[in-house]
């Protein structure tokens, strides 16, 4: 290995050390703790204080954030992760201008596909958060992308991301003109829905996030899919009980049509640098995906009628 390369593996290795040192200090410092070992994962810290697991992470809207946070302390016997205060009984703490919250994780049993049934709906007016519309946050994603393509980096011709970017930015414009041309307007009735569905960050704070209720179901049927547990499962029942409109299945179906899995990694890889093992496992199970979408359709189908999508067929 040249000088130069080894050099520098061992600077990196110190700044990743200090950094380590000046947040278990910080931490030390705001909330009294004592004798815990440090882990980075990313931008936030992990650690285990008598036997219960903390993150130290960072709130990029704080704005947003407060509003969840009151939404959640309305909520009686939550199992929602709990914020810690710091020693100055604030829920938050400012270190080189960005802002952290500690949060002490529960570990509880519970059922996804009833927690999605039973989601929470807000029963009051929520004045300081708007809603936008799927169909406009993701035309600026897809812009988002297709600038960041052509102008922020070039694409590596033998990379895989170049062999299917152009494939998911093109099933995400279906999704967007399914949603605009089918009529689907977005309900007056909104829910403490969640970014992504999965069984470790369900009740994380900084998971939750307020929306239509067709979020969720669709995220969740996703979800399904991906962890390989579609298979036993009987939508037309779950169907059956959320008592879902023409509107709210246009919705779901909409969001099903939008790759949103793929765009989480495709983030991870050009942000972190992370390997391309998750984007092959996804990119193998293309066709298994159109296939699960027919058949949700056809399912949907059997109580409300919703326009099909011709290349499904195909």
């Amino acid at each position: 290995m040249p000088v130069k390369i080894s050099i520098l593996i061992v600077k990196l290795y110190f700044q990743f050390y200090f950094i380590l040192l000046i947040m278990k200090n910080k931490i030390r410092y705001y909330y009294n703790f004592n004798d815990f070992s440090l882990t980075r994962i990313k931008d936030n810290y992990y650690f285990r204080y008598q036997n219960v697991l903390y993150s130290f992470e960072r709130i990029e809207n704080i704005d947003y954030f407060q509003v969840i946070l009151f939404i959640l302390k309305s909520i009686p016997n939550s199992k929602f992760f709990k914020v810690v205060p710091n020693i100055f009984n604030d829920e938050f703490c400012t270190i080189n201008n960005q802002v952290y919250a500690l949060f002490m994780h529960k570990v509880v049993e519970f059922s996804l596909c009833k927690e999605i049934i039973n989601l929470p709906m807000l029963n009051y007016h929520i004045s300081n958060v708007k809603i936008y519309p799927w169909d406009f946050l993701w035309i600026k994603k897809i812009n988002y992308y297709e600038y960041q393509i052509g102008h922020i980096f070039n694409v590596d011709t033998t990379s895989i991301i170049n062999d299917c970017v152009y494939y998911y930015i093109g099933m995400a414009e279906n999704a967007i003109s399914y949603l605009k041309y089918n009529f689907a307007h977005f309900s007056s009735k909104l829910y403490l829905c969640h970014k992504r569905i999965s069984v470790k960050d369900f009740f994380h704070p900084q998971n939750v996030i307020v929306d239509c209720y067709a979020r969720d179901v669709s995220e969740y049927i996703k979800y399904l899919f991906f962890s390989n547990t579609y298979q036993s499962f009987c939508f037309s029942s779950f169907f059956k009980l959320l008592h879902f409109s023409y509107n709210d299945f246009v919705l779901l179906f909409s969001r099903l049509l939008f790759p949103s899995y793929f765009f989480d990694i495709y983030d991870n890889i050009v942000n972190t640098h992370s390997d391309y093992s998750e984007l092959k496992s996804i990119l193998l199970r293309v066709d298994e995906y159109n296939t699960f979408l027919s058949y949700i359709y056809t399912v949907i189908c059997n109580f409300v009628e919703i326009p099909e999508v011709l290349w499904l067929k195909k």
